[in-house]
């Protein structure tokens, strides 16, 4: 799944500024990034290939769980490697998987994602930890 060394994330966000923000905190943060703006959009990009996987939960008519509800079809423990963007807390995510609460700050992504892949965060916490802590 690594690209060059680098740990490789798919950002999934209906809005192109979003996807853009959380695309060059990643970036700057050692991982290869690659973006989609709806579901289909990230199925096309074999989103089972990536070791993180972004998705916002609103994307436009779309929701961010059907992305994950069929990816979980195919790799039931896709959850791991998920982090779910919310502008809600009332928003409901299962259980299984991390989410970040809207708004964020850009290190809050950076070590959202690098605990997915077991990598050291910006904030000092172990790798691993926090899985389900939502910030916000």
């Amino acid at each position: 799944m690594r690209t060059h060394g680098r740990p490789r994330a798919l950002v999934v966000d209906d809005q192109e500024m979003i996807r853009l923000l959380a695309a060059r905190v990643l970036c700057d943060g050692g991982w290869s990034v690659e973006t989609a703006g709806g579901v289909a959009e990230a199925l096309a990009l074999r989103p089972l290939d990536f070791d993180a996987l972004v998705i916002d939960m609103r994307l436009g008519a779309e929701r961010g769980t059907e992305l994950l509800a069929a990816l979980r079809l195919d790799d039931p423990l896709v959850p791991r490697r998920c982090l779910i963007l919310s502008g809600a807390s009332t928003d409901p995510a299962p259980d299984d998987v991390a989410v970040l609460l809207k708004p964020f700050r850009a290190d809050d992504l950076l070590d959202a994602v690098n605990r997915l892949s077991g990598r050291p965060t910006v904030d000092g916490d172990p790798p691993g930890g926090g899985r389900r802590r939502r910030t916000g």
